[in-house]
């Protein structure tokens, strides 16, 4: 009889890790890669984006979440977006329907589909069109998000993106960094921005030899 009790705890046990198991699998969780394209990441330079894409067809300005930026379109379908002011990805615009994200999401994935993989979404309204929003956990400011068709709710397009959706984020993004150069001069001497945590940061390079936080 004290047999039988040991195995059906071990049972018991057994079956409740099972479970516990299965209803993570169902609430999906995000991952680093969901806030990268193709191996290039939020923040890499134009110039380390085309070594991994390609070089694009042509560049021009575009606007994105209201935010003008440098656009490298390698297709009617796919664009890689850049601040500006100093060239580092800030956004992938991908209409591509064969595009496959992590666990083969891609055009036409359902809501279930999404809360299996990635775990529940933000809803964010944007000029007329209805977007679930991840924020990556390990730097609120990327951001994936995928346009949803209005009626079936299923993913019609990606946006994976470090601009602004909030008034704090956008005056953070105003901020940005700010590379200042001495006169004759190749690197920049004063250097600024906000690291992952949110927190103000900036250097001053004296020399070569010396640089000191400000």
């Amino acid at each position: 009889m004290k047999k039988f009790s040991v195995c059906l705890l071990v049972f018991t046990f057994m079956l409740m890790a099972c479970s516990g198991a299965m209803a993570g699998k169902k609430g999906g969780s995000l991952q680093p890669e969901d806030f990268m394209f193709r191996g290039v990441a939020l923040g890499d330079t134009a110039a380390m984006m085309q070594e991994k894409l390609g070089e694009p067809d042509f560049d021009t300005d575009i606007v994105v979440l209201d935010q003008t930026v440098k656009c490298y379109v390698y297709s009617a379908d796919l664009k890689v977006c850049t601040d500006p002011r100093t060239d580092k990805v800030v956004a992938f615009v991908c209409k591509d329907k064969e595009y496959k994200a992590r666990d083969g999401v891609t055009y036409g994935a359902t809501r279930a589909k999404l809360m299996n993989t990635y775990g529940k979404a933000d809803k964010e309204k944007r000029d007329g069109s209805l977007y679930y929003v991840y924020r990556n956990p390990e730097d609120e400011r990327q951001k994936l998000m995928l346009k949803m068709e209005p009626t079936d709710y299923y993913v019609e397009s990606f946006l994976i993106t470090s601009l602004p959706l909030t008034e704090d984020e956008f005056a953070e993004y105003e901020m940005g960094e700010f590379p200042t150069e001495l006169e004759g001069d190749d690197e920049p001497a004063l250097r600024g921005g906000f690291n992952s945590k949110g927190e103000w940061w900036a250097t001053y390079r004296v020399n070569d030899n010396v640089t000191i936080g400000i």
